[in-house]
């Protein structure tokens, strides 16, 4: 059955490779797992060494002291009573301290024969893993042999031998279930109820001469079959315990002729001969049954009987990491494909047909993966980088980063003047100068404050900013005036702005001017305009300046500026 991408696409995949890449990894863990034990247990004991190499140091040092105890210290002749003494104190100290030195050296040699029978047994994991792999799965571009042989005429022992491109080389036993073909021996006649082939054989009393015969192989009995990508061969002998004379018959492809070779009692073979024409269907018919029987049974296999990586076996190879690495490696292309084709984030999605218009999904959570790995060291982690990584699942196909929250501004401080706050919202509007008055359209152009220009954003595209209402044109005002760039009127000297009596407002007692706001503090914006276009407030109109406009007084130190009649 073939199986679709997470986007219903058509793949190449004829197994379930979500299900395979959940068991290979697991496979991984397992591996590097009982690596990891085997590597702590020799780190404890080279430590071991190295702390018991020093305890005897240092026990020698100590028994190196009682001799010298007794220098200079008269102990009398020879064979005093204090001769003899010292004699018996520095042997006794030497006696404990060689007995000493030996139970350490013991007690590391426990340990060391401990660590080596662990070893063995974690070694044994590497094959229950792999063994637990190869069971359920076949791996990637993995070819296999089978061979069936009968032994002692009770029954066939049947073995799968696989290999890899990246150096695993494996053997598996093969359970033969009840109602197979080969639960009993098999004489041809249950397979072919008449086969009969032509045989050369030589005859003639006195000219001898090669003549073909009938031969029935129908009466001889299944002892071997063994299949690979060499081609195939069939072993028929006539006992049913698989001896006595026979035929070995040996398959090449349809391409080839088939060779018969003529076994004798003494299991001595002739030379080989080509098989007639007319019984080349019948031979390949029956090759056809023989092998159908066993690519059944190639799928009950039981266990593991023998297991080597680049020739050498798998339980003493000095370096079993290996395996996860190239397994690894065989897994990551199609990996990343699937997670390239899967529309979910974070998952890597199969989809089979089951017919009826109705799909079935299948899929593995990456954190499901990254999970297994969490026993592992930092170092054995980083193996499966490549294939957990996150361009392994498009990146575009993930959620976008969502947006920053807007920055909350804090509300405007109305002014002690009681003007509305600035429609911006980003300070509290300073006290403006008087404004130009802008005829047939209803609004109003105010002019910014000296300082505050470099804290617009730039225009673009530029558009008159909001304003107050404005109040009734007078009758000296210009009939247009444009909003210029930055919202600032320009200053025209031919044209004077007349202030409007609306627009004047009141000065506190005593004449003193309102305090201005400070500035804000200046951002990187676009090249400031000139001082002298911009910055500079209009200037304040001039009593008589402008014939028809009223004129602007001042009522001293003692009330509020009002416009004359």
């Amino acid at each position: 059955m073939s199986y679709l991408y997470g986007d219903s696409t058509p793949s190449k995949l004829e197994v379930n490779f979500v299900e395979f890449l959940r068991d290979a990894v697991e496979c991984c863990v397992q591996v590097l797992l009982a690596d990891q034990r085997i590597a702590a247990g020799a780190a404890r004991t080279r430590a071991l060494e190295a702390a018991t190499d020093a305890e005897v140091a240092r026990l020698q040092k100590v028994g190196a002291l009682v001799p010298k105890a007794f220098e200079g210290t008269p102990v009398g002749d020879p064979a005093s009573a204090t001769a003899r003494c010292v004699a018996t104190i520095v042997r006794s100290a030497a006696d404990i301290v060689r007995a000493a030195a030996a139970e350490e050296s013991a007690n590391l040699q426990v340990a060391v024969d401990r660590r080596d029978a662990e070893a063995v047994v974690e070694r044994e994991v590497f094959v229950k893993a792999i063994e637990a792999l190869l069971i359920k799965h076949d791996l990637p571009d993995m070819t296999s042999d089978t061979n069936v042989s009968l032994v002692g005429g009770a029954g066939y022992a049947c073995r799968l031998h696989v290999a890899t491109a990246f150096g695993l080389e494996a053997a598996l036993e093969l359970e033969v279930p009840a109602g197979h073909l080969f639960e009993r021996v098999v004489r041809l006649d249950r397979l072919e109820e008449r086969l009969d082939v032509q045989v050369p054989e030589m005859a003639g009393w006195l000219h001898k001469e090669v003549k073909l015969r009938t031969q029935h192989l129908d009466k001889h009995h299944l002892a071997a079959f063994s299949s690979g990508a060499a081609g195939s061969r069939l072993q028929l002998r006539l006992a049913p315990d698989g001896t006595g004379p026979g035929y070995d018959i040996r398959f090449v492809d349809d391409g080839h002729p088939i060779h018969l070779v003529r076994v004798d009692e003494q299991q001595q073979r002739d030379e080989p001969f080509d098989a007639e024409p007319a019984d080349v269907p019948k031979l390949r018919a029956l090759r056809a049954k023989v092998g159908a029987a066993v690519t059944e049974l190639a799928r009950h296999r039981r266990k593991i009987v023998e297991v080597k990586l680049d020739g050498e076996s798998l339980q003493s190879h000095s370096k079993p990491t290996l395996l996860v690495e190239r397994l690894i490696a065989i897994l990551v292309p199609e990996t990343r494909e699937i997670a390239a084709r899967s529309q979910s984030p974070g998952e890597l999605v199969l989809r089979r047909s089951l017919g009826g218009d109705r799909r079935e999904e299948i899929f593995l959570s990456r954190q499901d993966l990254t999970v297994k790995l969490e026993p592992l060291n930092d170092r054995n982690r980083a193996l499966f980088d490549s294939l957990l990584l996150e361009g392994g699942v498009a990146a575009s196909r993930g959620e976008p980063p969502p947006a920053p929250p807007p920055r909350a501004e804090p509300p405007a401080k109305p002014p002690a003047d009681g003007h509305a706050p600035s429609p911006r919202g980003r300070t509290p509007t300073p006290p403006a100068v008087p404004a130009l008055a802008a005829t047939g359209e209803g609004t109003r152009a105010e002019s910014p404050p000296k300082g505050a220009l470099s804290t617009l954003p730039a225009p673009s595209p530029p558009t008159p900013p909001p304003v107050r209402p404005a109040a009734p044109p007078t009758s000296g005002s210009h009939p247009h005036v444009s909003t210029p760039l930055y919202g600032v009127p320009p200053l025209i000297a031919s044209q004077k702005p007349t202030p409007s009596t609306g627009s004047a407002r009141a000065t506190p007692a005593g004449g003193d001017t309102p305090p201005r706001a400070p500035a804000p503090p200046e951002r990187p914006g676009p090249p400031r305009p000139s001082p002298g276009t911009l910055d500079r407030p209009p200037p304040t109109a001039v009593a008589g300046e402008l014939g028809s406009a009223p004129e602007e007084k001042r009522a001293g130190q003692n009330g509020p500026a009002t416009g004359s009649s």
